[in-house]
């Protein structure tokens, strides 16, 4: 019986890896895939928490992939999904074999656990995680052991007799210690693990056992030495912006390494308690379109079938485990926290696992005996959800013809008269770290550098805006990777190729400058227009600003024309200065700031003369930040 339940599994995971990896990216990708894909094969530290377990294991994965390490790293993921999904089944298993004991369809537990498996392989956030180099599915191998280790514990004779003979506890703080050298979100499973140990297995939790299972624990996080050792041997981490001077995105020092191991600079991403609150529905909209209104019936019909057939250690190990990881992830705003629901989707399969048994359960009690031999059948129809997922999100996690990252830096590197030293400025981390593994791995344009804001801590970081005058400060010639409309309003800018932009310096003060104040924050210096004043002509207007203080919010800019009579009688469009790059939120006092109209005057405009006047406001409440400010006066013929 075990050897049949083990041999399914591994048909499953292999099944699954073959999938994943038909369907993972061919090369390099954005983001934190683009970063693991040149620190598995150089066996270098990533960001915190430097995912020792991961790295280690990867650079031996990677020994295969010489000729293409990013792809080695994309597959490495899909065997850990794989892995993933044959341990899934053991866990689906053990929790449907402990629900069928009480019902009629125990031997059907191996069927309705294979079917629940592929529910979960289907599952289109874990299957996109497969296909690029990340750390979520080996987290979701780690979290299916510890769960089915902890399920398993005592439950059946076999498991019993390894209960006492120690072999099954000792695993199970294995599965522990090796959950936190890689992702410490395994954590959040410890308090519904330790509750299921003290109803089950009280005697594992006496202070003599605790010690002796404490080192099975423990030595797995000796792994994190990884991080004081790797650190310095990663170059990335010491780049060089200016000639003897090497930017330090490393602390190597004991608190350093502890807080790097720690993650506490993801600290600021945790959010209030209101505003946790606020992400409920944004977390319950995830379930829907993961599970349907089909699959969440399902789901709360196995939470029900737990409680009803006293399945109470069951139900308190995965119930807590899910509040816990769901409650976590509605404080941590993070950008790809979506990638930290496959926990919470792993456990809520199970359940759907349990609710399609009980359903099958719940029609046998009902039909007569002649149908009930084939109500397993009926189980197929459960397939009907990953067959939806499959057609709908393809387009998601099929990334076999996902060559992006390498057709940008293509154009980027291959762009005529590009210097050789070029400072290559993106406001986008995710765009810089597929040139780093171009030059570290593949050895291509070793003299430029990527840099983008909050690359080092520090206030000459905090943005766009300060990262492009450091850039500018280094001498070196400063291009972006990409079109950024806007950074014309504060920096001189000659256009590269057809998407790079060159940016030369800062606005300078006007040669002709007076200057009269526009509220707190800003003083008007100079007024340049052109054009025609004629009715049908069209004129162009620049305004010169210089920042006193940083405005406090995003405003845009207004322009209108009055006549002698103090009647409005035109305005051009109003817009947002510095565009979505450089808005008014990233100006720093003594900014000069750049801001043109364009009127077109209309045919019937009638001769005399016009005042135009110009201000800026808050969009989000129309409140304009000081009185309009005259700026010009025309006569038109």
């Amino acid at each position: 019986m075990r050897t049949r339940r083990y041999l399914i599994a591994s048909v499953l995971g292999l099944i699954a890896f073959l999938v994943y990896r038909a369907t993972a990216a061919p090369g390099v990708l954005f983001g934190d895939a683009g970063e693991f894909q040149f620190t598995l094969p150089l066996l270098g530290l990533s960001h915190p928490t430097g995912y020792p377990l991961y790295h280690l294991l990867g650079w031996v994965w990677e020994q295969s992939y010489r000729l293409n390490p990013a792809q080695g790293a994309n597959h490495f993921s899909a065997l850990w999904g794989g892995v993933a999904v044959a341990l899934f089944y053991l866990l689906a298993q053990e929790i449907i074999g402990q629900l069928t004991t009480h019902l009629r369809w125990q031997r059907g537990s191996s069927w309705l656990a294979g079917i629940t498996t592929l529910v979960f392989a289907a599952n289109p956030t874990f299957w996109a995680e497969a296909t690029r180099a990340e750390v979520y599915t080996l987290h979701a191998a780690l979290v299916a052991g510890l769960l089915a280790s902890t399920l398993a514990l005592g439950q059946r004779q076999w498991f019993q007799s390894r209960a006492r003979s120690g072999a099954l506890p000792w695993g199970l703080a294995l599965w522990l210690g090796l959950g936190l050298t890689h992702h410490l979100t395994i954590i959040l499973l410890w308090p519904g693990v330790f509750l299921y140990l003290l109803w089950q297995r009280p005697d594992l939790l006496r202070p003599r056992r605790l010690l002796r299972l404490a080192p099975f624990v423990l030595v797995p996080l000796l792994l994190y030495a990884y991080v004081p050792w790797r650190g310095p041997a990663s170059p990335w981490l010491s780049p060089t912006l200016m000639p003897g001077q090497h930017l330090s995105l490393y602390d190597g020092s004991p608190l350093g390494v502890l807080r790097f191991i720690l993650g506490v600079g993801f600290a600021p991403a945790l959010r209030s308690l209101g505003d946790a609150v606020a992400q409920i529905p944004q977390a319950a909209h995830l379930f829907l379109v993961h599970f349907g209104w089909p699959g969440l019936i399902l789901i709360l019909l196995g939470l029900l079938a737990l409680l009803l057939e006293e399945k109470i250690l069951a139900l308190v190990l995965t119930v807590v485990s899910f509040v816990m990881i769901v409650g976590f992830n509605l404080f941590y705003g993070i950008g790809d926290i979506y990638t930290f629901y496959i926990p919470a989707y792993l456990i809520a399969t199970l359940w759907l696992g349990l609710g399609l048994a009980y359903g099958i359960e719940l029609l046998s009690r009902v039909l007569a005996g002649r149908w009930q031999t084939g109500l397993l059948a009926l189980a197929l129809l459960a397939l009907l959800l990953p067959a939806w997922q499959v057609r709908s999100y393809s387009h998601v996690f099929n990334r076999s013809q996902d060559d992006s990252a390498s057709e940008f830096w293509r154009r980027v590197l291959t762009t005529p008269d590009l210097p050789a030293d070029a400072v290559l400025v993106s406001n986008d981390r995710d765009e810089i770290t597929p040139l780093i593994y171009l030059q570290q791995v593949e050895g291509q344009a070793p003299g430029v550098i990527g840099i983008f804001p909050l690359m080092a801590p520090g206030p000459d970081w905090a943005d766009l805006n300060t990262t492009l005058h450091l850039a500018l400060q280094s001498g070196r010639p400063v291009v972006t990777v990409k079109p950024m409309p806007g950074l014309q309003a504060l920096y001189e800018t000659a256009a590269l190729g057809d998407s790079l932009t060159r940016v030369l310096r800062p606005h300078p003060v006007p040669d002709t400058s007076f200057e009269q104040p526009y509220g707190d924050y800003l003083r008007w210096l100079a007024i340049a227009w052109s054009g025609d004043t004629a009715p049908g002509g069209v004129i162009d207007v620049t305004l010169t600003w210089r920042v006193v203080q940083t405005p406090p919010v995003v405003w845009h800019s207004f322009m209108q024309i009055y006549n002698e009579a103090g009647e409005k009688v035109l305005q051009a469009d109003d817009h947002r200065p510095g565009g979505d790059f450089l808005p008014s939120s990233l100006w720093r006092p003594g900014d000069i700031m750049l801001d043109t109209f364009q009127l077109p005057l209309p045919q019937d405009l009638p001769p005399g003369g016009y005042t135009l006047v110009a201000g800026f406001y808050d969009p989000a409440t129309g409140q304009r930040m000081a009185d309009p400010l005259p700026v010009a006066s025309i006569q038109s013929p």
